[in-house]
């Protein structure tokens, strides 16, 4: 596979960015900062997540930034930016002293510093080294938000249990760009501007057709792709960021909800593979119709049965499988349906979608959980949710003839 021979030191450098990024850390930790931060401050739990609305519905203005600065100035400069105000932004949260007006303002600011590290740069790199496997590129380096998952869950219940949240905070930003940063700076680059000399035998870089932002907006398909997005995220999303308070209404302790999110996590790295190889060979939206299944099954088991650790063990499976499907469909549909050529800008604006959905997803559980006496009424809803994602996905219809110019 020359393409992996050639693109595996910046398929390396966006797996970790990915894992160390923006959406990683706030997805897989804040569920388990909500109870200490309320409890020292005196917030309610939809409160507490209006934050993480504020954050991810900032996507709105940073998504597309992002894309053109991307276009303008480069991936690279754009992520190691990015991935050095992720960790600013979160060691600005742990000086909170309660002040609800300056959390939310915190938060806002860790969207700006931080958007540099969204997906739109990690996977924006590939389109570059990888078309025939592009698919399984993707799956790899969206991965990493599964080794987040995995190794966040139990690390930030460490650190808050035996530090406090102030500590956990500053530790998972400091250490994400201890990680990252020397990673990224030695080996993510855009083939156009690598130093590396290739064979004759190495693929070419990616077909260059696609069309411009203001093009894909003016199409159905555009629209079909935000819509699905935003609705099958408000359910992985609210899942993911209320899953420790659901998981304790049924009966559960804080040790063994984190060793659940933990596999949850390994799942998800599992769902990115899976759906990258599954994507190069087959229709994507069938696959993902076919993935979404999975987690509708697991949100009727978790409000209509009673819950044993096994069973807590399976649903996470089945959400995990369906949220390391999600990032990986929302970009390798992007450049399937809109071509590589422009694949920045117009993943900038397609993010947005994902993004609001995220940021309402977790206030929007918790209030309809308020306001109902427990998950039950909302995991019923997230069901017909998942049911309407699934024929989104198949309306999306077949690939553009250009796909074909793609194809190495």
């Amino acid at each position: 596979m020359n393409e992996f021979r050639d693109g595996w030191r910046p398929l390396l450098a966006a797996t970790i960015g990915t894992m160390c990024g923006i959406f990683t850390l706030t997805n897989y930790s804040q569920g388990f900062f909500v109870g200490p931060v309320t409890s020292e401050f005196g917030w309610t739990a939809p409160q507490f997540f209006l934050s993480y609305t504020v954050l991810m519905c900032s996507g709105l203005l940073t998504g597309p930034l992002v894309g053109s600065l991307a276009q303008k100035f480069g991936l690279r400069i754009v992520g190691v930016v990015g991935l050095i105000g992720h960790s600013l932004g979160y060691v600005l949260l742990s000086f909170n002293t309660g002040s609800l007006p300056l959390w939310y303002a915190t938060w806002a600011t860790l969207a700006i510093m931080g958007a540099g590290s969204l997906p739109i740069v990690w996977t924006g790199v590939l389109n570059d080294w990888f078309a025939k496997h592009r698919g399984k590129a993707i799956g790899i380096t969206m991965a990493g938000t599964g080794l987040g998952a995995f190794l966040l869950p139990p690390t930030v219940e460490f650190l808050i249990s035996d530090y406090g949240w102030r500590t956990a905070y500053r530790s998972i930003g400091i250490g994400a760009l201890l990680i990252s940063l020397p990673i990224v700076l030695a080996l993510f680059r855009e083939k156009s501007k690598a130093t590396a000399v290739h064979d004759s035998s190495s693929s070419p870089v990616a077909g260059t057709w696609g069309l411009t932002r203001h093009e894909a907006m003016r199409t159905t398909r555009f629209w079909i792709l935000g819509s699905v997005l935003f609705v099958t995220v408000i359910v992985v999303a609210g899942l993911l960021s209320n899953f420790e308070r659901i998981m304790t209404e049924k009966g559960f302790e804080r040790n063994a909800i984190a060793q659940i999110a933990a596999v949850m996590g390994l799942t998800v790295i599992a769902g990115r593979l899976l759906v990258g190889a599954l994507v190069d060979r087959y229709w994507a939206p069938g696959v993902a119709a076919c993935i979404f299944v999975l987690p509708t099954v697991g949100l009727l088991l978790l409000a209509n049965t009673e819950v044993t650790f096994a069973t807590g063990m399976l649903i996470a499976v089945m959400v995990g499988l369906a949220a390391g499907a999600e990032l990986d469909l929302l970009a390798y549909l992007t450049s399937k349906y809109f071509g590589p050529a422009n694949y920045p800008a117009i993943f900038g604006v397609i993010i947005a979608f994902f993004t609001v959905g995220a940021g309402i997803a977790p206030p929007l559980f918790g209030a309809v959980a308020q306001a109902n006496q427990g998950y039950t009424t909302m995991l019923q809803i997230s069901v017909g949710m998942l049911v309407l994602s699934i024929l989104l996905f198949i309306a999306l219809g077949k690939y553009p003839d250009e796909v074909k110019k793609d194809v190495i």
